[in-house]
């Protein structure tokens, strides 16, 4: 009967086994279910909060076209949430920062149901997001390089061939081509040579402002004096000191293929690039004819190439990129007025 008893325990060892086995295999089942169900719920907590994200931020924007009116900002605001946000939330704030009434934030709330985590209990969560929003009217910018790009082709105003001609009022310029900018005895109109005493005259100032950037807040329609001489020292001197700032980390080239890039024929900033030395902010001016001021019409980002001849006849190239009327950057603490020069900005 010897083999009737190993047949039995045979038999129970691999029933033991299959029971162990199935005992395992459930602990596993319901181990993925439950990190499938986390993942899910997850997912959709994530999905939401991205979501109220954007209705915050485009609340937030359509409620601010109404400061410095704060209950007009308001029922804007919630409105916009009430169309296109359902099962949303929201929770809006006037605040000052500058000026009465200048900013707004909004607070986009939602409730998300759990889908699998109600089987450990937990039966949702609400979501929020918030926006910020301020209004202002541009007062000025900064860090700006003392020559000016003149919207004429006039050379008795220091005109050049990179003018384009208006469009709409705006001046335009061409793109992919050298620009001067500074010139050199014997190529301009009487004794001015394309610079402008932004933070005074004198060829300290000058320098500085070449290698720094103007200390002084400008803005479209200030008008701004011309510097006298051609001052060829203080020029090479500021571009030498411009050029020996390092390169930012998101655009260590000195490329200029690698700073500017050009797609359908339109050239553009490399993304990373805009605060490379080589990158300049210059006033574009209506002319430059000493003593008579010059206005500024707005502002050029320009690429440096540097400078081209020799003596007294160096002038410096540069190369036109986009035209703006106010300075990324700059300062928009005046209140609200509705005009051209009123910004919407998303501060958080």
């Amino acid at each position: 009967m010897d083999w009737v008893r190993r047949a039995l325990r045979a038999f129970h060892q691999v029933h033991g086994e299959s029971a162990q086995m199935l005992v395992l295999m459930g602990a596993g089942l319901a181990a993925f279910i439950a990190i499938v169900g986390l993942s899910v719920d997850v997912g959709q907590v994530v999905f939401t909060r991205t979501d109220l994200q954007k209705v915050a931020d485009a609340a937030a924007f359509a409620g601010a076209q109404d400061l410095p009116s704060a209950s007009a900002a308001t029922t804007n605001a919630n409105s916009y949430v009430g169309l296109n946000a359902s099962n949303t939330s929201a929770a809006v704030a006037i605040s000052q920062t500058y000026n009465a009434n200048d900013t707004i934030q909004v607070t986009a709330t939602r409730k998300v149901d759990y889908a699998f985590l109600r089987v450990v209990g937990l039966s949702g969560t609400t979501v929020s997001a918030k926006a910020k929003v301020r209004v202002g009217t541009y007062s000025g910018g900064s860090g700006i390089v003392p020559w000016g790009l003149v919207a004429s082709d006039n050379k008795d105003f220091l005109g050049n061939s990179c003018f384009n001609g208006f469009d709409e009022g705006v001046p335009t310029f061409k793109q992919n081509q050298k620009c001067v900018l500074k010139y050199g005895a014997g190529s301009n109109s009487g004794g001015d040579f394309g610079a402008l005493a932004l933070d005074g005259t004198g060829a300290d100032n000058y320098r500085d402002d070449i290698a720094k950037g103007s200390t002084q807040k400008f803005e479209k329609g200030q008008k701004v004096e011309a510097q006298t001489g051609n001052m060829v020292g203080p020029t090479g001197q500021g571009i030498e000191d411009r050029l020996a700032i390092a390169p930012p980390s998101t655009c260590n080239t000195n490329d200029r293929d690698e700073i500017l890039k050009t797609v359908d024929g339109k050239t553009s900033i490399v993304s990373g690039c805009q605060n490379h030395p080589r990158i300049l902010i210059i006033p574009v001016v209506d002319k430059i004819d000493n003593p008579a001021l010059s206005t500024i019409l707005g502002f050029a980002f320009m690429f440096l190439h540097g400078e081209a001849g020799g003596g007294g006849h160096t002038s410096v190239e540069t190369e036109f990129v986009s035209f703006v009327t106010a300075i990324p950057g700059g300062s928009y603490t005046g209140p609200a007025n509705g005009s051209s020069s009123t910004a919407i900005l998303l501060v958080e």
